[in-house]
C-alpha cells in the first residue's frame, strides 16, 4: 500500500527557495516520495523514538551534499515538513 504524500507549505517554499541545481533537486524530491510513500522507515528518526525522520540526499551529488528532507509519517500518509541542512551524524 502506497501512502499519501502531503507537501507542506513550509517545505514546498524551502524547496522553491533551495539554490541548488533544480533538476538534481527535482530527482530527489521525486525519488524520496516514491521511497517513502512504500516504506517510510527507510529513513532516520531524528532522535530515538522520536516522530521526526529524514532521509538525506546522496554523498557527492553537487549542490545536495547536505541537504535531508525531514519528514512525519502514519499508516495511510507522509508529511513533508521540511528540506534544508542535515544534521551532523555522529
Amino acid at each position: 500500500m502506497r501512502r499519501q504524500i502531503i507537501e507542506e507549505h513550509r517545505f514546498a517554499g524551502q524547496l522553491q527557495d533551495l539554490i541548488i541545481n533544480s533538476k538534481r533537486a527535482d530527482d530527489f524530491v521525486d525519488g524520496a516520495k516514491n521511497i517513502l510513500s512504500l516504506n517510510p522507515s527507510q529513513g532516520k528518526q531524528t532522535r530515538p523514538g522520536g516522530l521526526i525522520w529524514f532521509i538525506p540526499a546522496e554523498e557527492g551529488v553537487p549542490g545536495l551534499e547536505d541537504i535531508a528532507i525531514y519528514y512525519a509519517f502514519d499508516e495511510t500518509r507522509v508529511w513533508l515538513l521540511s528540506i534544508q541542512k542535515r544534521p551532523e551524524e555522529d
